[in-house]
């Protein structure tokens, strides 16, 4: 009896650590996200390497790089947004290494798996 709820008491514990884990990483991902969309409001129309337009290449693939890693998302969901941000850091900067870099690294898996890459 006395191992079976040190067994249910652990699991619970272990139930609201990773809850608290993936609330402060959905709080992570809306802070970067809010951030980004700033940067893209300043920057998008801002010319080739100024502040501006740097700041939103570089939260453009920051956010993409959380968006990619995330537990927080799904895969089914972060690796299409991931890949949609990195190409739009590449529109913008196409010497981009770090988004050159995730967005070949995301079509290959797609490609490796036999599925279509998504478009956009």
């Amino acid at each position: 009896m006395k191992a079976a709820f040190t067994v249910i008491l652990a699991f619970a514990l272990c139930i609201f650590v990773f809850g608290q884990d993936m609330k402060a990483e959905q709080a992570k991902l809306a802070k970067l996200e809010k951030h980004y969309q700033s940067a893209k409001s300043a920057g998008a129309k801002a010319k080739y390497g100024t502040p501006k337009f740097k700041a939103y290449v570089d939260a453009t693939v920051a956010y993409g790089n959380l968006v990619m890693t995330s537990p927080a998302l799904m895969p089914k969901e972060k690796y299409p947004k991931a890949l949609a941000l990195f190409r739009e850091a590449l529109k913008v900067d196409p010497k981009n290494k770090v988004a050159l870099e995730n967005k070949n690294m995301i079509e290959q898996i797609y490609k490796s798996m036999g599925r279509p890459v998504p478009k956009g």
